[in-house]
């Protein structure tokens, strides 16, 4: 198992170097000038070349290659064009915003659709398991930000349920005293609870839209894999044994949670990736409403620290997933701690 899991780690070190390059090859193959878009569009030549040399955008290709990579093994990812805040402190900053919303979305998400499949395959081609399916259609046909915006009709303009979306606080909070940057955990450092709950409580539509908009695939998921399940012969000799439905299920869903664990990591990283959208209807602070800006405005640090991180986690989330599904699924287990035998040459008869 330890050999395994090294060899996992060898591959994804070498992905993550193939991510770098890509990072670094697409941005900077990207169209447009930041000296121009610092500066607008009647800069001189004279000012381009200066904003040139101080971001090292003279240098040749493969010296800023080379520039770039020893930085990210330091763990240096540049500063903003615009701003000049050092990327890995804005990331830092902002990433807990986004998780504030996007891990409980994910978990409700997986509870919803776990439960809707789980009824609609029990009721398989009854008007529950219809029902199931054409909501499942709707809600996976549907954008994200429409689902964002219809949310935001009924609950904040028809039913005053919800706070405005105008971000993590309201006019009338008070920020924390400023330790990382970010407000809910310093608000958490500073137990000022009130201002924890404002932010919980404006996080509420987002983890909702979350929970929705992914509880279509976690239920298809869980629907499809349990009528093949459930129809099995270890099933059938399951209940002739007496087991109660309880039991039953329990066993059919241990079937799936390989599936489940997949998709929970895939959906993870594409809402990590794509958190944009939900930001820029919540006016959430963000990395997904960060990094949006940063490609607006040409900011190649932003745009690459981004892609990086982005890219990283979502690398080594699936590195964690294989490790779980080969410790948890014996079939897996089977397959991938087998042990290779080397091929014997075949022997030649004598002449």
């Amino acid at each position: 198992m330890i050999r395994y899991i090294a060899s996992r780690l060898a591959i994804a070190v070498g992905l993550l170097l193939g991510l770098v390059t890509l990072s670094f090859g697409l941005v900077s193959l990207l169209p447009g000038d930041p000296a121009v878009a610092l500066l607008g569009e009647y800069a001189t030549p004279d000012d381009i070349a200066r904003i040139h040399g101080e971001l090292g955008l003279d240098k040749p290709l493969w010296d800023r290659y080379l520039d770039y990579l020893g930085r990210t093994l330091r763990g240096d990812l540049g500063h903003s064009f615009f701003t000049g805040t050092p990327v890995a402190q804005e990331l830092w900053t902002r990433l807990p915003n986004t998780l504030v919303y996007l891990v409980p979305g994910l978990v409700l998400a997986l509870l919803l659709g776990v439960a809707m499949g789980t009824f609609a395959a029990y009721r398989s081609g009854r008007l529950p398991d219809k029902t199931f399916t054409a909501g499942v259609s709707v809600l996976m046909a549907m954008p994200e930000f429409v689902l964002a915006l219809l949310l935001l009709f009924i609950f904040y303009q028809q039913l005053h349920l919800a706070p405005a979306p105008l971000g993590m606080l309201a006019s009338a909070d008070i920020p924390p005293p400023k330790v990382t940057g970010s407000v809910l955990v310093d608000a958490v450092i500073a137990g000022q609870w009130k201002i924890l709950g404002s932010v919980l409580s404006r996080a509420a539509l987002p983890i909702v839209t979350m929970g929705l908009f992914f509880a279509a695939p976690f239920g298809k998921t869980v629907r499809t894999g349990l009528l093949q399940i459930l129809h099995s012969p270890q099933i059938e000799f399951a209940r002739a044994c007496g087991l109660r439905p309880f039991q039953v299920y329990r066993y059919a869903l241990s079937d799936v949670r390989a599936a489940l664990m997949t998709y929970m990591v895939l959906l993870f990283a594409a809402a990590l990736s794509g958190a944009a959208i939900i930001e820029s209807v919540f006016s959430w602070p963000g990395v997904g409403g960060w990094s949006l800006d940063g490609v607006l405005k040409g900011d190649m640090p932003v745009i690459q620290g981004f892609v990086l991180v982005m890219g990283a986690t979502s690398l080594f989330g699936y590195v964690i997933l294989d490790v779980l599904i080969t410790l948890l699924d014996p079939r897996a287990r089977g397959v991938a701690l087998r042990p290779r035998r080397r091929a014997r040459p075949i022997a030649t008869p004598a002449m």
